[in-house]
């Protein structure tokens, strides 16, 4: 068995995860996973809303899936358990993919024995069905996945963050935001916030609060950052990394820039290695020849897809509290260095 494929592709509430989390019949378990951390977050906000209720008791416990087995086991018999003074129970597990085989038995062991008022919530980055744990919530339909955005959902998703803040935005203020941001959801979201804020209540996003607010990324830099990692060039790649951070780039927006570079070179390099010349790579992709030309020797298809698979890695680290700078260097030089 392979990784359970992203969800969230298909139309109504079947394809749409977050609306199924939103309207679905309460679950005794919940097992919500993706690389789209924003939307997984966002899915667990809405489970927390509908299981603790304010004004009424309840109580909730966040636990890591590379903790002490003890402390799950613990906390899965008071998830069992009904409260002395009532109300429900929510344990969220993140990191549940890291579970180990013994703690992994033991939420096995539990999931039959949950019922109303104690909810398990399993947060992983995948759910990857060779795991027990993994395919028994996949096979019981509560498994729900996010998997990234695409510009086309990103700009979905801006029309309703905005709406959601009290105010609209114009499609051309859409484009510039998404120009100068990325399609990084979490980036967009703290970018509305201010927009919103400088706009105010019921008023309509322009063009011109875009580029009055939000900065843009420095492009050229984060060219140039791409090019020392196509080159392998380590210390020129160090060297570019640094001067983006001290000029103040957000270490997840550079993340999202830079990974939105290797997905067009390895778009590139899988039809060359395919035999198809740059012109009709270029029709292909709608990209104008000079851009094919430019990007066609930034490395292979294997190495391209090894430096995302770092990239998205390095997504996670960063959204944790590990010093941002130490941890995308480690991953730059990773990079960098390729299998040397």
């Amino acid at each position: 068995m392979s990784p359970a494929p992203p969800a969230g592709r298909g139309r109504g509430s079947d394809g749409d995860p977050l609306e199924r989390v939103s309207r679905e019949a309460l679950r005794p378990y919940y097992l919500l996973y993706g690389e789209e951390s924003f939307l997984v977050e966002r899915a667990l906000d809405v489970l927390r809303g509908r299981l603790l209720v304010p004004g009424r008791p309840g109580t909730r416990r966040t636990l890591w899936g590379d903790e002490d087995a003890g402390r799950l086991a613990a906390a899965l018999a008071d998830l069992a358990s009904p409260p002395l003074f009532g109300g429900s129970q929510v344990l969220v597990v993140r990191r549940a993919d890291a579970l180990r085989d013994e703690a992994e038995a033991r939420v096995l062991e539990a999931l039959p024995t949950l019922g109303p008022g104690g909810t398990l919530v399993l947060v992983a980055r995948v759910a990857d069905q060779r795991r027990r744990l993994a395919a028994a919530c996949i096979r019981g339909g509560a498994a729900y996945g996010f998997g990234r955005v695409d510009d086309r959902g990103a700009a979905g998703w801006v029309v309703r963050l905005a709406r959601e803040r009290g105010v609209d935005i114009a499609p051309a203020a859409t484009q510039e935001l998404l120009d100068r941001s990325g399609i990084d959801l979490a980036v967009l979201a703290g970018e509305i916030d201010k927009l919103a804020l400088h706009a105010g209540q019921g008023a309509r996003i322009e063009p011109t609060h875009v580029r009055s607010i939000v900065a843009a990324v420095r492009q050229h830099a984060v060219e140039d950052l791409t090019a020392h990692l196509a080159r392998r060039n380590a210390a020129g790649a160090a060297r570019a990394l640094r001067l983006l951070l001290a000029e103040g780039e957000p270490p997840v927006r550079l993340v999202a820039f830079l990974g939105a570079n290797f997905r067009r070179a390895l778009h590139v390099a899988e039809l060359s290695e395919a035999g198809v010349s740059q012109a009709e790579i270029a029709a292909r992709l709608r990209m104008p020849p000079w851009l094919v030309t430019r990007i066609a020797g930034q490395g292979r298809a294997a190495d391209l897809e090894r430096s995302l698979h770092v990239l998205r890695r390095l997504d996670v680290e960063l959204k944790s509290t590990r010093p941002a700078e130490a941890v995308f260097e480690a991953a730059v030089l990773e990079i960098a260095l390729g299998g040397r």
